[in-house]
């Protein structure tokens, strides 16, 4: 790779976007040319814009063989190049030089482009001011995964999705909900911390009959599982898909709590993603509707099915079971009593 020409200008705080957002262009032609700054003072990260007004994030590496040893990518919208060596200039006067990583996001839209930056937050959140180059291996292939899920079909529903986004969002412990949330859409249960769990289904016609899996009715001995039913119905003035994630992002701020949150909605909305971040529900009808029910009182079928039979689903209808106490909910388990509100 040759050299880099970028231009910089030392900041301290840590809002990327709101960071780019006061940065200019360099000129068209100049080629690998970037108008950057500093995420903070003395840090080794940098945010800026290319030539073709592309966002782009350079983190400072030290040691020519550990960066050597990273593989580049370029993707649809995403191009990384490690061990660049770039001559950082400072209005035009040379005033060091060294090597970077340099991440890109390219021919992107603004919501695009947002949501880079903000996978990159938290990537550079887990990396700290001195990545080891295994780190930082682990933390670009989380971002060119990221990228990836976002051009795959959906695996969940939108309606789904903000609901389990609402109930973490408003709890009054968010970061055990993330760290029990399902890896995958389509496990069997939506939270799961080993000896508990929960299973949130969501309805529109504000009737709390839900499908579920015979698994899910019928959990291994030893462990409680709770059913969360809720109302959901459409609200153009309602909560977004994106502003949930956004209050989760403020009130969570462990790197793996945030690596969650966008590995589990890139999974689950995949190429709908634009579409489904604007999708609003309305958070007060969520509010007031919202129960819990111990699994064992929610009706079912014989946990006894013939062998022969598999994948077995059904309606169950709990507008006559009784659901749990604010009291048992608080003692049912860590899990459960996680889901109970924030003070406001």
């Amino acid at each position: 790779m040759g050299g880099e020409r970028i231009v910089t200008r030392g900041a301290r705080a840590r809002d990327l976007k709101r960071l780019l957002a006061d940065l200019g262009t360099p000129p068209s032609g100049t080629g690998r040319a970037y108008e950057a700054i500093r995420i903070a003072r003395d840090s080794r990260y940098r945010v800026g814009r290319d030539s073709e007004g592309n966002a782009v994030v350079l983190i400072e590496t030290t040691g020519a063989a550990g960066a050597a040893a990273l593989p580049d990518f370029e993707g649809r919208h995403l191009q990384i190049n490690h061990g660049v060596n770039c001559a950082i200039t400072v209005a035009g006067a040379e005033a060091e030089r060294g090597r970077f990583s340099v991440v890109k996001c390219i021919e992107a839209d603004d919501l695009l482009r947002d949501r880079f930056l903000e996978a990159i937050e938290t990537l550079l959140r887990s990396l700290g001011e001195t990545p080891a180059t295994e780190d930082l291996r682990q933390v670009i292939a989380g971002l060119i995964e990221l990228f990836r899920l976002a051009t795959q079909p959906s695996r969940g529903t939108i309606q789904g999705l903000w609901a389990e986004l609402w109930l973490i969002a408003r709890a009054r412990e968010p970061e055990i909900l993330l760290d029990a949330w399902h890896a995958k859409p389509t496990d069997v249960y939506d939270f799961n911390s080993g000896s508990e769990r929960i299973e949130l289904k969501s309805a529109e016609q504000r009737v709390r009959r839900h499908h579920f899996s015979h698994r899910q009715l019928t959990p291994p001995a030893g462990t409680r599982v709770a059913i969360g039913s809720v109302f959901v119905e459409s609200s153009g003035g309602g909560s977004t898909v994106a502003s949930l994630v956004e209050r989760i992002r403020r009130r969570v701020a462990h790197p793996r709590g945030r690596r969650r949150l966008d590995h589990v909605v890139a999974a689950t909305l995949g190429a709908d993603w634009r579409t489904g971040m604007g999708a609003a529900f309305d958070s007060q009808l969520a509010s007031e509707s919202l129960r819990f029910f111990s699994v064992e009182d929610v009706p079912s079928i014989p946990p006894e099915v013939p062998p022969e039979v598999s994948d077995v689903r059904y309606v169950s209808d709990l507008s006559g079971v009784p659901a749990l106490t604010q009291q048992e909910v608080v003692e049912y388990g860590e899990l459960l009593a996680a889901t109970v509100p924030a003070e406001p």
